[in-house]
C-alpha cells in the first residue's frame, strides 16, 4: 500500500522536477549527453526525495498516512549517510536484474519483484534491500516528533 501511494506522490514530483529539466535544457528524449544527465537529474531527484525523508526521523505524506517508519536494526532514525544507502541499494537491486535480463538472459526479468517478494520469506519480513542497508520498517501509529510515556 505504502509503495502505491508513494508512487502517485512521486509521479507529480518527477513530472515537475523532469518538466523543469526539460524547459531549460530543451530536452526532447532525443539520445545523447542530454538524455544521460536527464537520467542523472531524475535519479538525484529521486535520491533527494528518499534520503530526505528516511532520515532523521522524517516521513513523507504516504508514510505518515499509513504509519510506517524507517529506523536502522537498532531502532534509531536513519542518518542522511544510511538513507542514501537504502536508496542506493532499492535503486541497484533492480538496475542489475534489468542488466542481467538485457545482456545475459531474459529469464533473469521474471526476478524483478524478488527484493519485495523476500519479505514474504524473510524471518523478519523484510525486503532484500533493507536485509542490505540494515534498516527496517515498522508499524508506528503515534504522530511523529511523539514519545511514548511509560507509565
Amino acid at each position: 500500500m505504502a509503495i502505491t501511494y508513494e508512487s502517485i506522490i512521486l509521479f507529480g514530483v518527477i513530472w515537475f522536477a523532469d518538466y523543469a529539466f526539460s524547459a531549460v535544457t530543451q530536452f526532447r528524449g532525443e539520445l545523447g549527453p542530454l538524455r544521460t544527465a536527464f537520467q542523472v537529474f531524475t535519479t538525484l531527484v529521486l535520491a533527494a526525495y528518499f534520503t530526505f525523508f528516511w532520515s532523521h526521523g522524517r516521513h513523507s505524506l504516504p508514510m505518515k498516512t499509513i504509519a510506517v517508519r524507517v529506523l536502522s536494526l537498532n531502532d534509531q532514525p536513519l542518518s542522511t549517510i544510511h538513507a542514501l544507502i537504502r536508496f542506493a541499494a532499492a535503486l541497484a537491486m533492480p538496475i542489475a536484474i534489468l542488466a542481467a535480463g538485457k545482456f545475459v538472459s531474459g529469464w533473469f526479468f521474471l526476478a524483478l519483484p524478488l527484493p519485495l517478494v523476500w519479505c514474504m520469506f524473510d524471518r523478519d519480513h523484510q525486503s532484500l534491500y533493507d536485509r542490505v542497508a540494515r534498516t527496517r520498517l515498522v508499524h508506528d501509529p503515534r504522530p511523529p516528533g511523539t514519545r511514548s510515556v511509560d507509565v
